[in-house]
């Protein structure tokens, strides 16, 4: 043990190079400094069809998958990926559409909540 190597302490001070302190990072930005990202905002028709075409697909895939299910066994965590999986595809396909709600009970929550415009 004698010829052990030492212990190596990290200093948690990094010299990283920032333009900012940290005191400064931590504030933030408003909204008034950076433009937004997409001053076009969808119409009602874009977020209706595409709560429509990810509600096909989510129910489309997993009825599918409880279809092979009689012929071929997936067992309960087979078919409860592909319903994971489906609706993640979605999520990530349309979900700056629509908010990505694309059952509908959860939308009528959502609204009967207060949490988005009854609009909506």
């Amino acid at each position: 043990m004698a010829n052990s190597p030492s212990i190596v302490s990290f200093s948690s001070k990094q010299n990283l190079p920032t333009d900012l302190s940290i005191t400064e990072e931590a504030k933030g930005y408003s909204a008034d400094e950076f433009p937004p990202r997409d001053s076009v905002s969808p119409s009602y028709y874009q977020k209706i069809i595409a709560e429509i075409l990810g509600t096909y697909v989510l129910v489309f895939a997993g009825c599918g998958a409880a279809l092979v299910d009689r012929e071929k066994t997936l067992t309960v965590v087979g078919l409860a990926m592909v319903w994971g999986l489906a609706l993640m595809a979605m999520i990530y396909a349309l979900g700056h559409v629509s908010g990505g709600h694309f059952n509908p009970a959860v939308t009528i929550g959502f609204a009967a909540a207060r949490k988005i415009p009854l609009v909506h």
